[in-house]
């Protein structure tokens, strides 16, 4: 007997199953009492929900037995045909067929073969041994699931292969298919076809004298393949089969037409039949093929009915006034909708939200579920439970990332602050690869052959949490580590035999792991101070305590490059599985919530170690193999994890997801990525041939599993897409799914383009907090209220502190440095904010150029060595054992270059071991420090770099120290200007002021000092300089008429401005400056230039200046 039970709410099925199983067990005799029913469903997560949804009903769900439908013809068939024939597992499974396949197309036999020769070409063309183990294997698991999908869509083809016949497929491939399939079944018959057609014959023949099941039960399964439903059909003839389906529509809709289809029927049947088919759903025909195929399988089947289709109408004011219940009330009667009104002005039942980015899309899904909440309960309602809601995506893995920070955010309030409101939630369906940083470190392990071991990777990997805990680490002594590596130069390689294997060429042992700890380790023994000894310059940054941290850090390397010779070795399976466990366990220490990725692990290669017995395959594996079977194992999504865990449910698209809830959110219904393309293997005879009722299509899945998602929320139906480009705000299409529903909503339902809610691009825009939805976000509030205040083309509202200066003694040199950028300075020292992005503290490249820090430190150590007659032969060693200088054979050659420009800076000074003279000038609060050597002829300076707006900033201020204290000098800076890697001397004179005027000087900047530190002030010293070099007109001996800011505001004086913002002082245009984009979001202005200040001072510096080579 075969019992059909349509509904169209999954919780009514459960109701009837529930019913059915109680008044089975009351009938039910003693032997068969403890005999589990037999309930097919389609995934673990549908078994999860109706386990709860049972228990729920019955007070207890036990006793129950929830195969896939795959393992229950298998089981079913080897009931029937006998246990002796039909064995636990099948040879044919996709993981034991991949190695089958495998051994078969590296045989001789069938390499020899003339049909072979397309598969041949295929991996035997690799340039090595080890990469053709890996295609070969690749395609052999293509060809697995190829002949998997034979099996259940096309059985018919595999017996003609296996008569020596053609499947009439039109198709090369098929002769070498057929001919591996041949070998296959030469080696085992009993495929999963062959035991179906053989099953079905006995059921037929003796089916009332077998042993089978009272009752089989099919819960809820969306799509079948026809096979299932004629092994079904056959079972019904001697025992009772229950299929609960769910059905969208109480009409028959087996015939419904699509758009698509209409416009075909208006082409060739005319508009009479064309009218007829627009009386339909347009939902139920655009979305639902996958059902109605369904459908057309199981009506020709001799059955009865049991319906259970909640048809009563929409009785209430208040159902009535919803979208979504109108919506659902026509997909139930399969009619087109009627272009209606009298909806609820609040009704937010469908919200539709268009978003730029997927971390948007969270963001604004966030708050309107504690939207929803805490409407919920002011209403009075029964409230809102997490539990009550699902999220799906089509790839979760894309925004698993966005809901943690969103979801799962720790940090804390900012004072009177209340901690921001938190909704419990799981993610689902995550790649375990992904999902688990243990097996993420695992796979990374596999690779050690082929890895540079970069500095940055290892101390990575010392930074997971079970490797910390192997090894005895903390946070605070992986931060040591890193220090330490930084200051010894390691950037990657094991040692020089390991270096010049990479590089396929002689290479020496600098920047390698060896070269660096034996740097560190010789500095331990030695001095405290950097020397060379013997080939190395000494790290003398380990002591005491900091030794035993040294050991671990040698003890891993040293664990590590043992892995790497070992794991290159090939294996048998077994011996991979026990290899890999001890490597498990040598590497990490797992707790309790590390034990799902450590038990991963072990699962995987002793599932490994089955497959390939059970195939009898006993060959030994290369670690390519292995890391490829490994990898695919661990990007599959596992869906039997965190779905349904009593929390909100984030969770992938997949079938079977149409479980009630009162909140369906769907994310990411972009155009082009849902419904979701699959590119079908270029193997697959299927894709090539005319689809059939029945079979699988990514396509058509996905737009049932929108439908499914329609009719299963039970109140709330919120859909998200990403309709503006986070670039350029240019408009982007959502999914074409969407689209569809839009276009019913809209023509049926009052829903206008104006109802789908654009949100704004920032969660700092003041839109945010308002509206239906707003956010409860408040550090985004307070930052809103912030960016409000800014009015358009001026700075924000800073108020101006009167903090006491962070320092009290500064020098000249990082007085300059202040006005070098002083938004940066004010930023950083009077906010605590600092807006550049931080350079890695170890870098993985070694260096392989010169630079200008490079160069500047060079002749530094040159200079200062000449100053002090010191070696400099020494100083040459030093700098070249430091890893500091690329290891090439120029760097000796840059060296003697940056030894004679030291040695002419030192001897421009005409002094030797001199010290430099220091004065202060007292500026209020504020002491100004100034250092130079005092020669007979006046004061002297020197700097490693180039002459710039800064250095002369810090030289005019070093002359008006001086002079303020009395000391009537000039000044004279000796520096170099590079040229094509030629040095030439110059000489900057700076004339003596007045110590009356000195004071005057150093009294205004210093005010204009204080004001920077203060308040927002553009006073950039090199756009100083640029303005007042304009300004001046290359006078040098008196002060133009006009003020600057008159100056300013001429045509002359704008054209200047503009070329100064961009005159290269810095890096790019000034206004491209990250703190001139937060201080002033619209760009400088000349009016917000501190005129009189910067006229005052620089002016009188840039005439007094003169700059020229030295002779």
């Amino acid at each position: 007997m075969l019992a059909l039970y349509p509904s169209n709410k999954l919780e009514h099925l459960s109701f009837l199953l529930s019913a059915l199983l109680s008044q089975q067990s009351q009938s039910e005799d003693t032997a068969t009492l403890f005999t589990p029913q037999t309930i097919l469903v389609e995934s673990p997560g549908m078994q999860h929900w109706l386990n709860m949804s049972l228990a729920q009903d019955r007070s207890v769900a036990m006793n129950l037995s929830f195969p896939l439908p795959v393992r229950f013809m298998w089981d079913t068939a080897r009931k029937i045909l006998g246990e002796e024939r039909v064995p636990k597992q099948s040879p044919f499974r996709r993981e034991v067929l991949v190695w089958r396949i495998d051994a078969i197309i590296r045989s001789a036999a069938f390499c020899e073969l003339p049909e072979a020769e397309a598969v041949n070409l295929y991996w035997q063309q690799c340039s090595n041994e080890e990469e053709a183990s890996v295609q070969r294997l690749q395609f052999a698991a293509a060809l697995a699931d190829v002949y998997e999908q034979y099996l259940l869509f096309r059985p018919q083809w595999l017996f003609a292969w296996e008569e020596g016949k053609g499947a009439d497929t039109g198709n090369s491939d098929e002769v070498w298919q057929a001919v591996i399939w041949r070998t296959l079944v030469k080696e085992n018959r009993d495929h999963p076809a062959r035991l179906h057609a053989d099953a079905m014959e006995a059921l037929a023949e003796r089916g009332s004298e077998l042993s089978l099941p009272e009752n089989i039960i099919v819960f809820a399964i969306n799509t079948m393949a026809p096979q299932l439903v004629q092994f079904l059909d056959a079972l019904a003839v001697h025992t009772h089969i229950h299929v609960f389906h769910l059905n969208p529509s109480v009409n028959y809709w087996g015939e419904v037409k699509s758009n698509k289809e209409q416009a075909k029927l208006l082409r060739e049947s005319g508009l009479a039949q064309w009218q007829e088919a627009r009386q339909d759903n347009p939902l139920l025909g655009n979305l639902g093929q996958q059902g109605r195929d369904l459908f057309n399988l199981l009506t020709p089947l001799e059955s009865y009915e049991v319906s259970a289709f909640d048809t009563d109408p929409v009785v209430t004011e208040e159902q009535a006034g919803r979208r979504l219940h109108a919506m659902q009330e026509d997909i139930l009667h399969a009619c087109a909708p009627e272009a209606r009104s009298g909806f609820n002005s609040e009704d937010n039942s469908i919200t539709v939200v268009s978003a730029h980015t997927a971390l948007r899309e969270v963001q604004a899904l966030h708050d309107y579920l504690l939207t929803l909440m805490n409407t919920a309960t002011a209403d009075g309602e029964t409230p809102l439970k997490p539990s009550d809601i699902v999220v799906m995506c089509p790839a979760i893995e894309e925004y698993a990332p966005f809901v943690e920070a969103v979801f799962h955010r720790v940090g804390t309030p900012s004072p009177g602050d209340t901690e921001p409101p938190r909704i419990p939630c799981s993610i689902a369906d995550r790649a375990p690869l992904d999902a688990e940083p243990m097996i993420a470190a695992f796979v990374r392990l596999l690779s050690l052959p082929d890895s540079r071991f970069e500095v940055s990777q290892i101390i990575d990997y010392l930074r997971l949490e079970p490797v910390q805990r192997k090894f005895r680490l903390t946070s605070e002594d992986i931060d040591m580590m890193s220090e330490w590596l930084h200051q010894a130069h390691v950037h990657w390689g094991r040692n020089a035999a390991h270096k010049s294997a990479l590089l396929d060429k002689e290479a020496a042992e600098t920047f390698t792991w060896a070269w660096g700890l034996r740097r560190l380790l010789t500095g331990m023994t030695m001095k405290d101070s950097p020397l060379i000894a013997g080939d190395i310059l000494t790290i003398p940054d380990v002591e005491g305590q900091s030794t035993v941290l040294l050991g671990k850090l040698i003890h891993l390397l040293e664990a590590l490059s043992l892995f790497a010779s070992e794991l290159k070795a090939p294996r048998s399976a077994d011996a991979w599985h026990d290899y890999l466990n001890e490597m498990k366990a040598e590497c990490f220490e797992a707790t309790p919530e590390d034990m799902p990725g450590w038990e991963a692990i072990s699962k995987a290669t002793a599932d490994l170690v089955t497959h390939c017995e059970q195939a009898g395959f006993s060959d030994e594996l290369t670690l390519s193999q292995i890391r490829a079977v490994l990898v695919k194992k661990f990007t599959t999504p596992d869906a039997a994890n965190h779905f349904l865990t009593g929390q909100v449910t984030f969770c992938s698209m997949l079938p079977m997801r149409s479980i009630p809830f009162k909140v369906v959110c769907i994310l990411g219904l972009n155009d082009g990525e849902f419904p979701r393309q699959s590119a079908p293997l270029s193997i697959d005879l299927m894709a090539k041939t005319p689809r059939k009722t029945g079979d699988r299509s990514r396509r058509l899945e996905d737009r049932y599993l929108f439908l499914e998602a329609l009719i299963s929320a039970r109140e709330y139906l919120y859909l998200s897409y990403q309709g503006r480009r986070g670039k350029d705000n240019t408009e982007r299409q959502p999914s074409l799914v969407l689209s569809e529903l839009l276009a019913v909503l809209s023509s049926g339902y009052e829903f206008t383009p104006s109802c789908v809610r654009q949100l704004p691009l920032h969660p700092f825009s003041a839109a945010n907090f308002t509206g239906d939805m707003p956010s409860f976000e408040s550090g985004w509030f307070r930052l809103a209220g912030a960016v409000t205040t800014v009015p358009d083309g001026s700075q924000g509202e800073f108020a101006a502190t009167s903090a006491p200066l962070p320092q009290a003694v500064i020098s000249t040199d990082d007085m300059a440095g202040v006005f070098d950028n002083p938004l940066r300075a004010f930023a950083g020292q009077r906010l605590g904010v600092r807006l550049e992005q931080a350079e890695p503290l170890l870098a993985d490249e070694e260096p392989f150029s010169e630079n200008n820090l490079l160069r500047f430190n060079a002749l530094r150590a040159f200079t200062e060595a000449g100053i002090h007659q010191q070696d400099k032969t020494l100083v040459r060693e030093t700098l070249q054992k430091s890893g500091d200088f690329p290891d090439t054979p120029l760097t000796p050659a840059l060296m003697e270059s940056w030894e004679q420009a030291g040695a002419q800076l030192s001897s421009s000074l005409g002094l030797h071991m001199a010290e430099q003279n220091y004065v202060s000038a007292d500026l209020g609060e504020l002491q100004l420090e100034a250092g130079a050597w005092l020669g007979s002829d006046g004061l002297k300076m020197l700097h490693y770099g180039s002459q710039n707006a800064k250095r002369m900033m810090a030289q005019y201020l070093t002359l008006l120290c001086f002079n303020a204290n009395g000391n009537d000098l000039p000044l004279q800076v000796f520096y170099l200007k590079w040229a094509k890697g030629q040095a030439e001397l110059r000489q900057a004179t700076w004339q003596p002021v007045m110590m009356e005027e000195a004071q005057q000087r150093l009294e205004e900047i210093g005010a204009l000092y204080r004001q920077v530190l203060s308040e927002p002030v553009p006073c950039f010293a090199g756009l100083a300089v640029e303005l007042t070099k304009k300004y001046t007109g290359g006078r040098k001996k008196e002060k133009p008429q006009i003020p600057l800011s008159q100056w300013l505001s001429s045509t002359e004086g704008l054209k200047s401005w503009e070329n100064a913002l961009d005159s290269g002082f810095m890096q790019a245009s000034i206004n491209d400056d990250p703190y001139v984009r937060w201080f002033f979001p619209q760009g400088l202005l000349p009016d917000q230039f501190p005129c009189e200040a910067a006229e005052r001072f620089f002016v009188p510096l840039l005439l007094n200046q003169k700059d020229g080579k030295v002779s």
